[in-house]
């Protein structure tokens, strides 16, 4: 199906400044992450208390109202690209399991918009908590304990998929990248490969806190990103410090990786 030549202007305005704002969130993530392992910032490593810092900030309502907007202007665009298939995925049963993908994957960045939304009605920096009500409602539904449980699975596997993804170099399906120079070919690898590879440890992270969750009868085992930080912190110590600088490092990564797709945008066919 081809998308109205009308509609293609607005949704490629959104696809850019969704990648602008969902970077900017995720670098702040991993700046603040290592500030607060050098002991110079409160610990803050998750999307809504991030969203409460830049409330914070001169001018922190329009700049969190921005987020807002762009994330869901990039969910808008995932959206657009799971029924209009401009990179041509096609209708063969790989291709309908892309566009589902696709679909689904606007769920994480729904999360970042509503967070913002929450932040900008004054309802922020309860976010574990209110994912912890939530899965202690689900566990006292008939078979709760396996919804539970196929959703911290479900998530361990998008995370391992985060590998697969950028090792297969669809990262770069939608990037115009011809006639760049090597360099710049290079840079957008690395991030891509430091990014989703953080990303991948943060899911299986969180991933395992609902299995935990599920398997202990325990609502309180959920965490948010910043509790899967201090997880793979390992308590501190050396090995510790390093793997959760890392995590931190590529969670910045990304965010630049999300700039370079707002710059670099290539449409498809659509």
């Amino acid at each position: 199906m081809s998308a109205p030549r009308q509609i293609r202007p607005a949704a490629h305005f959104l696809a850019r400044f969704g990648c602008f704002a969902i970077g900017t969130v995720y670098v702040l993530i991993g700046v603040w992450a290592m500030l607060a392992l050098g002991r110079l910032a409160q610990p803050a490593a998750d999307e809504e208390r991030i969203l409460q810092r830049i409330w914070a900030l001169p001018f922190g309502g329009v700049l969190s109202g921005a987020v807002a907007l762009g994330s869901a202007g990039y969910v808008i665009w995932l959206l657009f690209q799971a029924v209009f298939d401009p990179y041509r995925f096609g209708k063969t049963w790989k291709g309908i399991v892309e566009r589902i993908g696709i679909a689904l994957s606007a769920l994480a960045y729904g999360a970042i918009a509503a967070k913002a939304v929450r932040v900008l009605l004054g309802d922020g920096g309860h976010g574990e908590h209110q994912e912890q009500d939530m899965v202690a409602t689900i566990l006292r539904w008939p078979a709760g304990q396996w919804l539970v449980g196929a959703a911290g699975a479900v998530v361990v596997i998008v995370g391992l998929y985060q590998l697969v993804y950028v090792y297969e170099a669809d990262h770069k399906r939608q990037l115009r990248l011809r006639g760049r120079s090597k360099l710049a070919r290079f840079s957008i690898d690395a991030l891509a490969w430091a990014g989703y590879g953080a990303r991948c440890a943060i899911l299986v992270v969180l991933g395992g806190f609902l299995l935990r969750a599920a398997y202990s009868f325990n609502a309180g085992a959920v965490g948010d990103t910043d509790s899967a930080f201090d997880f793979l912190g390992l308590g501190g110590g050396r090995l510790g410090d390093a793997l959760f600088s890392v995590v931190a490092v590529g969670t910045i990564a990304y965010g630049l990786f999300m700039y370079a797709n707002g710059v670099y945008f290539e449409f498809g066919d659509d």
